[in-house]
């Protein structure tokens, strides 16, 4: 059985994985909702010089491409400045902008990292939060991952802001089990429909998830309390992949609902999460996996215009 990485970096100095300047370093890619949510953490927190960052690029390459019996693809490191752009599996050219390669291992994908962690094989994914002195793997699990970056470090960070506070973690858990997720699954059942007729289905679903989640922020600025939690930075993610992906012709848009509309602007204008947002790498990503698909007409939200969401405060 391959290693399970969920360990936790604590405050103590005696734990086995200690809270320090430098040590760690996060691995993400902005296709991935999941690893921005990660990166979402670390910018709100002001760690950006405590934890380290590498991004990969979206479009799967073959990991071991001299060995024939090994017919692995995953997500691969480039320098900008040295590779302007890598080649699809639909022959296409995509370019690197956005990428950070890996300054720590120097290695050529995410699957390098975990067999250097255990050989033994297994799936790879992303976020990673990585050990530099230990040379192994902290956590590849995107909830642990935020919430240490919001507790562990909090005598080091120099933002006291709280993604969990200890006093909301139960309405946060509700949130994210409730709304959070159901808006969650809608999204991907949409976005990875088999077929017209089943995409149609789940779209009209989602959008009932949807009206259910604009009438809740008619009320209150935020998912819980009266502050931005992790719960908002899971269905800001969530709700930008939509946004991206949505079609013109779609009977129902995003857009039709103001208080969502609100919401995204509220939550991508707070600092540190619009860096977390790029479309060009989503649209790589959808571009590489569905070749035939039309590109995205999306986003149709301004998130950069002026909202008044302070107002339910």
């Amino acid at each position: 059985m391959p290693s399970q990485f969920d360990s936790r970096i604590e405050r103590s100095t005696n734990a086995k994985f200690p809270a320090e300047k430098g040590r760690y370093h996060l691995y993400v890619m902005y296709s991935c909702p999941y690893a921005c949510r990660v990166l979402a953490a670390r910018n709100l927190k002001g760690l950006e010089d405590m934890v380290g960052l590498s991004v990969t690029h979206p479009v799967d390459q073959r990991t071991r491409p001299d060995n024939e019996n090994d017919q692995h693809m995953g997500w691969t490191f480039v320098d900008p400045e040295k590779t302007p752009s890598v080649t699809g599996m639909n022959d296409m050219h995509y370019p690197t902008t956005g990428c950070i390669p890996d300054t720590v291992n120097h290695v050529n994908f995410i699957r390098d990292l975990y067999e250097m962690a255990d050989p033994t094989s297994r799936t790879f994914s992303v976020p990673v939060l990585w050990d530099k002195k230990k040379r192994t793997i902290v956590s590849d699990s995107s909830t642990d991952i935020v919430r240490m970056l919001d507790s562990a470090f909090e005598e080091l960070a120099p933002s006291k802001f709280q993604l969990y506070p200890d006093e909301l973690g139960g309405e946060i858990d509700a949130s994210n089990d409730g709304i959070v997720a159901e808006v969650n699954r809608g999204f991907f059942t949409h976005a990875l429909a088999s077929t017209t007729e089943v995409a149609q289905i789940s779209l009209a679903k989602f959008f009932t998830t949807i009206a259910k989640l604009d009438e809740m922020l008619a009320r209150q600025r935020y998912l819980v309390g009266n502050t931005l939690t992790e719960a908002d930075v899971s269905m800001f993610h969530t709700l930008i992949r939509f946004d991206h992906i949505q079609k013109k012709t779609n009977e129902q848009q995003l857009t039709q609902f103001q208080n969502i509309v609100g919401y995204l602007r509220d939550i991508y204008q707070t600092p540190g999460i619009a860096s977390t947002v790029n479309w060009d790498h989503m649209e790589f990503a959808k571009v590489n996996r569905l070749p035939d698909a039309p590109a995205s007409e999306g986003p149709f939200v301004e998130y950069s215009s002026p909202h008044d969401r302070a107002a339910l405060a």
